[in-house]
């Protein structure tokens, strides 16, 4: 059974991840077993290309970053090995508030724009970005962080999560949350690119794709919930959610005072944009990479590894690293 043939809601109820009354299609638990970091069970390149690819500059110049954001995608086997013609395509950025690309909370805006167009020239028939900022409105968010303007450029849509989208879903057998109201777009769209910024953070140590989930889900603050904690409910959003690409937006990356600080003085300019098919894995070359800090020392990671969500044992993966 092929992913292409389903969309991304049906193939995520294949593992668990239905809307409340639905139920596994039969076979299903037999076939996939326990959620993998590889849920492109037909994808031939899987064996050759690299596990995280990284592209490194010297440069914030905008052409420079759609360049190493274009280059982090090429190497791992390009945009057409994830979006194919037709697909609905959402791209889901970090946006803390109205903070501006200096201030490093927000994801680069150019680096979302380039997302966008290589979706586009991939095929899809559309692509949407959102996010759910916790540290202002969305509209004034969305413009402040030049991320409006430039996914319009691009030929892109912004979408304001409505509260009538948000819709209850089933997380997978084995999680400690056993339901969440998660906005319908990120479950329904045929492919889900998550493109978060490094940046640290002080309750999950590191903000970046699998904590960057809670961004798609209403009563975000209720995932804070001190029985379970951030270290078990995020990769409880991974099982549910799991993206189908990562591109991290290390351009930029705060190393103090995040998630949502605005001083300039913790932010170092890494000029790296890198990508994975594993979010668990992507966050773990930006904990040790970007913003010098262990990936078992992110307990949310950690657990994520630990229930075979991702990889975080980086000296075992396959990285190419090139210099753009």
């Amino acid at each position: 059974m092929s992913k292409e043939h389903l969309s991304r809601a049906e193939f995520l109820g294949l593992i668990g991840g239905a809307t409340i009354g639905v139920t596994f299609l039969p076979g299903a638990q037999e076939l996939l077993g326990e959620v993998a970091p590889d849920l492109d069970v037909d994808d031939a390149d899987a064996a050759t290309l690299p596990y995280i690819s990284v592209a490194r500059g010297h440069s914030l110049n905008g052409s420079h970053v759609a360049k190493l954001t274009r280059t982090a995608i090429d190497n791992l086997g390009g945009m057409g090995r994830f979006v194919h013609k037709g697909d609905w395509v959402v791209v889901k950025p970090n946006i803390y508030g109205p903070r501006t690309p200096a201030q490093a909370c927000t994801t680069n805006p150019t680096v979302v724009a380039t997302v966008v167009r290589e979706a586009l020239k991939a095929g899809a028939r559309k692509v949407t970005v959102m996010d759910n900022p916790c540290g202002g409105g969305a509209l004034e968010s969305y413009k402040k962080s030049g991320i409006s303007s430039a996914v319009s450029k691009a030929g892109g849509k912004i979408v304001v999560m409505s509260g009538s989208r948000f819709k209850t879903y089933r997380i997978p057998k084995g999680s400690s949350i056993k339901t969440w109201p998660v906005y319908r777009d990120i479950m329904e769209c045929d492919v889900l690119i998550d493109v978060p910024i490094a940046k640290n953070h002080g309750g999950a140590v590191v903000t970046g794709a699998c904590k960057g989930l809670m961004g798609c889900c209403e009563n975000m603050g209720g995932l804070h919930d001190k029985n379970r904690g951030l270290s078990v409910n995020i990769p409880d959003l991974v099982r549910l959610m799991r993206p189908d690409l990562t591109v991290v937006d290390g351009t930029r990356a705060r190393v103090r005072n995040g998630p949502g600080g605005t001083d300039l003085g913790s932010v170092r300019k890494r000029y790296t944009v890198l990508a994975s098919r594993d979010p668990v894995a992507a966050d773990a070359y930006t904990a040790k990479y970007l913003l010098g800090i262990s990936p078992a020392a992110v307990p949310h990671l950690k657990n994520a590894a630990t229930l075979k969500l991702g990889r975080i044992d980086l000296a075992r993966l396959s990285i190419k690293k090139v210099t753009v």
